[in-house]
Parts: C-alpha cells; structure tokens; sequence
C-alpha cells in the first residue's frame, strides 16, 4: 500500500475541515476525491505534503510507506522525493522569469533526480525544443506539462494533484487526465469534475463537509451510485445532450462552524428523513463499496430543471471583426473576419480550445482592446469608433464576468463596497446606489443581510464570489453581459447554479449575454446558440440542440467527443 489514512483530521480554530478520514491508495493505483468548494478535499491534500498554515491542527495517521506524515515538521527528504504536488494553477507553480529548462534542472538537482530535462518534458508529451520558452510562451495545457514533468523530477513514490485541468478546455482536459493515468504512479487527484475523472481514475471517494460519503470503482459509479450526493453530483455535471436534464445542487456545503447535526448533507437531501437529523450514518462496507448514508438503496435526486429561453431585439452586433498581435519578428492573427449576433434575452456561446481567439473576441466587444478592422455595435451604437467620455459611458452598460472568483475581488474591500464601486465611480447618489446594491445582489442569488455585506472575500465560497461579481456587473443596470470562462474555476454544482442564475437574469431583464467558454458540454445546457472559434475563425454556428445533434465540421466533433467522454 502506497498510501494509507486512518481516522485523518485537520482542525482550524476547533472546527474540522477533514474529519476523520480514512482512505487507502494502492501501488499504481489513482484515487479520485471529489467533492465541491468547502468540502476539505484541499486541506487533506495539504496536510499530506505538509503545506497547513501553523494554525492547524493534524490528527490521526497518513502513512506513505513506512513514512509518518501527519504532524511531520522534517520534509527536506520527502516532500518532492517521496511524495509531490501538481499544483491547480500551473502559473502559480512555474516562475515567470525562468526558462522551463532552468526550473527543470533546478528540481532535478534539488531532489537528485537521475532524468535529463529533455526526457522529462518528453514523458509529459513535449518537445525538448520547449526548454528554452517561458511559461508565458506556452498554452494552459502545455504549462500545465510542465508543472506535471517537475513534479515527476523526484521520482516521487505519490502525486498528489490538486484541480490538475481546473480552467483548461475540454480537449487539454482529457489530455491531460491520460497522461496522468498512463504515468503508472499512485497518484491522489483533487477534483470537482466526477464525470470527467471517472474514464481515468480507479476509485472514486466522494467527500462532502469533511467526511467521505462515497468509496467505490471509478468505471461503476455511473451506472451505480449508493449515496444522494453523488447522484446530485453526477446531475450538475452538463453532457453535451439538452435531452439529458442539468441542474444544481440546492443549498450549498455548511461553513466549518455551522456544520449540522446527524449527517451533514441531510438540510439538502430529498431523502432525508428524522433519523437523518439525528444521527450520523457510518461509513459501512456494502459489497466492496463503502457508503455513509441511512437510505443508500435510494440514490434518485431531483434536479432543477432549465428555464425556457427568450428572444428579444439585437443589442450587440460583432461585424468582420479582425485583430492581429505582432510579438518579436512574427505576426499571430488572432481573429479572422468574426461576426457574431447577441439578442436580448439570449445567451450566445463562444466555444473554442485555449488560444482560439475567445478571449481577444471578448476583449474587443468590452471595449478594451480596439480590432485591425472590423465593427462592434452595442444597442445601434458603435463601439469601435467611440473614444474618451463617450466610449466609457457606453462601456457602462456592458457587465463582465471575470474568469477567476478569487483575483477578480479586491481582499481588502467588503461585499458592500465591491458591488457598489461601479456605481460610485459613475457618480450614483447615495440612497439609490444602496438602494441599486440590494437589487443587484437579490437578482445574483446573493443575501442582503447586514453581516453579509460586511464580509470580506476571503470569508466567501468561489460560488459565492462569482455571484458577487455578478452582483458586481448588474449594479449598472447593463444591456450586455460578457461572462469569459465565469465557472471554469468553479466546482460542477455552483457552475449549474450560476449558469441557471445566468438563465433567469436573461430571461427576466431581456438581459444579452455572451458566454465564453470551452466546455461545449455546457455551452449546449445552457446557452440557446453556440458559435464555435478555431484559430480565430467561426467554423460553426447554430442553435444548440443543431449543434449537439449534427455538428457539421470535424473540430466541433471533437469538442463534442470531449464534452461526452
């Protein structure tokens, strides 16, 4: 046995994070644990390596081999040798200053690996030719190689791999995922994505407010599942098919110090009953898969069903849109004559790979980045042609969705002051700015409690600062919203949440939305036209239910395969 957890807890301040954990992961073997925001699965894995702040407390046993590392404080000879982290954003693990070569070496000759750097980069998939680039040279998958090929400099006995496809598109996703499993190493991966790791893991422990809920094989989970929360979680994954229903979990997990009595998901469960309130089920074995859950032989969970999708007058037009970046002695056109149509009541999806123009597109609509040739129109106005007072007056009227919840709030500011701040830089009086503040934060799902609107970021789930941002974009009263990639960094029960809310704001305020993003999976539950960007050029466009059933070019095929594998 590689590795093996008995009664493991983290504690924060009395409350626990991880309680009680207790999982095995075998020679070879990949171990998926799963579970949304909040639910401990990044305090176990940090416990493992020994990366906890001071502040917590570690109990039980996690036993690598014949190494202790619970309450270790020794790690020069294991962490990185015996035991290494693929970290969820690969920027955060690669210097921006060093070539890829440099930060290779540099492990290799901290961690006495035996490999080459070239023969590293190629076990990832790479050419040896990347050593010499930056990481900002390299897409999000390539980067994310290469946080995988350091993490293998030591020949470590387990990977641990936190969120490893968090924010890639579909197609890197499932790359990466493969080549992960084809390592042969024990490996620990950290998601939210269920469906995603189920082709590629070998058991999947389903975790959910600090205890396991779930512990069973990967490749029988969909077809057998015993616990409610995996059926719920299995819902709010989206298949590219609007037969199959999407929706989201209601409620979300309890803070650490609020958590419930008997068992913990019973305030969300459909199935729960007073002895579920009461008592806490144990995790027991039934047939080789372990189950804590007092009505296992019940797994149906309703799920909240899409809303019907309006149509309204144009309110943005995108004509013959081209734009070019020149970087050193070669030229990158990254958009090619796109023209793109967004209704007032309607979601539009912009799907592409990484690198296919989807953000540079966005930019451009946002005002923010002025096309080589080309037109944006917003409400009959020209965008492309504005400048100065004019052009940002407009640009209050259109709303962005930022990618990442957790860089797009400033920490230091209150939820209060962060949904206003749009407003009091347009110059909005007082009494209707606060007035404005509680509409905006009731129609992004968000409470208007007092104690709410004092709370710092840092104080909030990633649903919870994505809805904030929400908040943020609707304080304006906007015609338009751009959300680029709003729920790639999200767990798959807030994405539906957000992506129902996204639903109920454009159907109910004749809001247009454009929906960047590249998952087509989701782009066909919850959009009501997809475009599809290659390269820089629109390969196809159409209603979702078209797209879904009959794509007409091999790159949406694709999308689509990934979207459903």
């Amino acid at each position: 046995m590689t590795l093996s957890l008995r009664d493991l807890t983290v504690g924060y301040g009395g409350s626990p994070a991880v309680d009680g954990i207790s999982l095995d992961v075998g020679e070879s073997e990949i171990v998926a644990l799963v579970g949304e925001s909040g639910c401990g699965k990044t305090s176990l894995a940090r416990a493992l390596l020994g990366l906890l702040p001071r502040t917590a407390t570690v109990t039980g046993s996690a036993m690598l081999e014949q190494d202790e590392l619970a309450g270790r404080t020794d790690w020069k000879n294991v962490r990185g040798r015996r035991i290494a982290i693929v970290p969820q954003g690969a920027m955060t693990g690669l210097s921006p200053v060093h070539r890829v070569g440099a930060q290779l070496t540099e492990m290799l000759t901290l961690h006495g690996g035996r490999s080459e750097p070239a023969e590293l980069l190629e076990r990832v998939g790479l050419q040896p030719g990347m050593l010499r680039c930056f990481p900002h040279e390299l897409s999000g998958g390539q980067r994310q190689r290469v946080a995988i090929a350091l993490a293998l400099a030591g020949e470590p006995r387990l990977l641990v791999a936190d969120e490893p496809t968090t924010g890639l598109d579909a197609i890197s996703q499932r790359r990466i995922l493969a080549l992960l499993a084809g390592l042969g190493t024990s490996m620990l991966v950290v998601s939210h994505d269920l469906a995603g790791l189920m082709p590629y893991a070998d058991r999947v422990a389903v975790m959910y407010a600090g205890r396991l809920a779930e512990v069973r094989p990967a490749r029988a989970l969909a077809a057998e599942h015993a616990h409610p929360y995996t059926a719920g979680l299995l819902g709010a994954t989206p298949v590219a098919d609007r037969k199959v229903p999407w929706g989201s979990i209601p409620g979300a997990a309890p803070a650490l110090d609020l958590l419930p009595s008997g068992c913990r998901f019973a305030p969300r469960c459909p199935l729960a009953t007073d002895l579920c309130t009461q008592e806490t089920p144990p995790l027991r074995s039934y047939d080789g898969v372990q189950v804590a859950c007092h009505h296992h032989g019940e797994p149906k969970y309703p799920v909240v069903p899409r809303g019907d999708h309006a149509r309204g007058a144009p309110t943005a037009r995108v004509s013959g849109v081209r734009h070019v970046y020149r970087a050193r002695s070669r030229t990158v056109e990254a958009l090619r004559d796109v023209d793109l149509d967004i209704h007032a009541g309607e979601i539009v999806g912009l799907v592409g790979e990484s690198g296919s123009g989807k953000s540079t597109l966005a930019r451009i609509i946002l005002g923010l980045l002025r096309p080589a040739a080309g037109r944006v129109e917003i409400s009959g106005q020209e965008l492309t042609a504005l400048r100065g007072r004019n052009l940002r007056r407009l640009q209050r009227r259109i709303g962005f969705i930022h990618q990442d919840p957790y860089d797009a709030l400033h920490p230091g500011m209150r939820v209060a002051a962060l949904v206003a701040e749009p407003l009091t830089l347009a110059g909005t009086p007082r009494k209707q700015r606060e007035d404005r503040v509680r509409e905006a934060m009731s129609a992004a799902g968000l409470p208007v409690r007092p104690e709410f609107l004092q709370r710092f970021p840092g104080q909030l789930s990633g649903g919870q600062r994505q809805r904030v941002s929400i908040a943020r974009a609707l304080a304006v009263d906007p015609l338009l919203l751009v959300a680029d990639e709003a729920t790639s960094m999200l767990d798959v029960s807030t994405r539906a949440g957000i992506a129902t809310t996204l639903r109920t704001l454009a159907t109910d305020r004749a809001l247009a939305v454009l929906f960047v993003t590249h998952d087509l999976g989701e782009a066909v539950q919850s959009c009501d036209r997809i475009v599809v960007l290659r390269n820089g050029t629109v390969v196809e466009h159409g209603p979702c239910a078209d797209i879904a059933s009959a794509p007409a070019h091999p790159y949406t095929a694709q999308l689509l395969e990934a979207a459903r594998s």
